[in-house]
């Protein structure tokens, strides 16, 4: 009898083990969103918003912004991709450029976002080619950087 409650017990922590197991890798591996918001102002029409959104992508996507940018950041390593090439091919079928809001400090404001879709388990690394795509957006568009604050990170 002991043997069976003991061979109950292995087979329930193997069970919950493979449970929490397949669990995390779900969760890993759902879809997610990373972008970069930039704030626009509030009189400038829809169909402005939708223009320059359009012009940003097409911008993107012709030039050299997307390469240099993948090099900076290394993410042919990060993703464990064999070539910068073909993270340069990952990054250009994942980004998206569409209009939406933004929290600033005197509220929600509209915005174009610039991002990527990806995995949970990417997140990080795509969100550091957004950034440095972003940078790229703010000479592209004639706007000057914005200063950081002291103390901060970013």
């Amino acid at each position: 009898m002991q043997r069976w409650i003991v061979i109950a017990v292995v087979g329930a922590l193997l069970f919950g083990l493979g449970g929490g197991f397949a669990l995390w890798t779900y969760r890993e591996n759902r879809p997610q969103k990373v972008w970069v918001p930039l704030a626009l102002n509030e009189e400038l029409p829809e169909e402005k918003r939708e223009e320059l959104a359009t012009q940003i992508k097409g911008k993107l996507l012709e030039g050299s912004i997307i390469q240099d940018a993948v090099k900076e950041t290394g993410l042919a390593n990060r993703l464990k991709l064999s070539s910068a090439a073909e993270a340069e091919a990952e990054v250009r079928k994942r980004l998206f450029v569409e209009v939406g809001e933004a929290d600033t400090p005197v509220g929600r404001v509209p915005s174009i976002n610039i991002g990527f879709n990806c995995q949970r388990k990417s997140y990080d690394a795509m969100g550091a080619v957004a950034t440095n795509i972003m940078e790229d957006v703010w000479d592209m568009l004639g706007i000057k950087k914005p200063e950081p604050k002291s103390g901060s990170t970013f």
